[in-house]
């Protein structure tokens, strides 16, 4: 477990922030199996953006504050 986190832009108006090294390879998209967070995100032109959180299995979140 490296503890480290993947925040990438994966197009349109979508940002998915994703544990790295955890106990699956997260799918960066709103179906992968962790059950992603959604947070919606205004932007400066009025437009809505996307952060979509996802969930470790190794448990690194319980050790982060």
């Amino acid at each position: 477990m490296s503890g480290q986190w993947l925040a990438k832009h994966t197009g349109g108006n979508e940002v998915h922030v994703a544990p790295l090294d955890d106990l699956i390879v997260h799918d960066l998209t709103d179906l992968c199996p962790c059950g992603p967070t959604p947070r919606r995100e205004p932007r400066g032109d009025g437009s809505d953006g996307w952060i979509y959180t996802h969930h470790s299995l190794d448990g690194r979140e319980a050790d982060e504050h």
